[in-house]
């Protein structure tokens, strides 16, 4: 790949932008953590959020010079897309703030993410729909909607048009609350309802947040 074609993809992430980082520290191990995209003068750095030590101690010793890590993103433009790269840490710095120096990769992954791009999930769930609560488990995932799963419960009636409003309840994704859509299709075993749910535009950064995590988990 080019160097214009680096820089290009560079380019489709914004500064502020979530990222997920992984650094590889030898001769094994990988730590991952959450960041945030600064921005980039084109051939010579890149710049990140340093994350806070003191809730990431596991990487106090291990921000150095010359160290492999790999940095993926979701973008907006094309109707999403997975932007993933492989480089290695110059070094950090603290002014004007705390932050990460990363050279400019060689390469750059652009992966589109169409809104039908259905993710396989497992992911607990609690919602409330019709002035009920129900448990479930969201079966799988997109940019612009979700299955559900439950067990037929006698006193809670779903139809299609209604609203639902939901959270996970995994611990590793406790953060994401309040995910809001309507009922577009019903489908049922004798034992398990099956809903679809067309998430609402409100919910779009939730459900962007949504997807880096369950895409970037392993």
């Amino acid at each position: 790949m080019i160097r214009e074609d680096v820089t290009k993809s560079l380019s489709m992430l914004t500064p502020g932008s979530a990222i997920i980082v992984e650094v590889s520290i030898p001769p094994s191990k990988k730590i991952k953590f959450k960041s945030v995209f600064v921005g980039f003068l084109p051939k010579q750095f890149m710049l990140i959020q340093l994350p806070d030590l003191n809730r990431h101690v596991e990487l106090t010793g291990n921000i150095n010079q010359g160290v492999a890590c790999t940095v993926r993103s979701i973008v907006e433009k094309h109707e999403g897309a997975v932007v993933a790269f492989v480089t290695s840490i110059e070094r950090t710095i603290t002014v004007p703030a705390k932050m990460i120096v990363l050279n400019i990769p060689q390469q750059v992954a652009v992966r589109p993410l169409r809104k039908e791009t259905r993710i396989d999930t497992q992911l607990n769930i609690e919602a409330s729909v019709n002035n009920s609560l129900l448990k479930g488990i969201m079966v799988n995932l997109s940019l612009e909607g979700c299955l559900l799963s439950a067990k037929k419960e006698e006193n809670v009636v779903i139809t299609k048009e209604d609203t639902i409003t939901f959270a996970i309840t995994d611990k590793a994704l406790s953060d994401i609350t309040s995910i809001k859509g309507v009922v577009c299709n019903i489908k049922s075993s004798p034992t398990i309802d099956y809903f679809g749910v067309k998430f609402e535009d409100e919910s779009y950064d939730v459900i962007k947040n949504l997807l880096m995590k369950v895409m970037f988990s392993n």
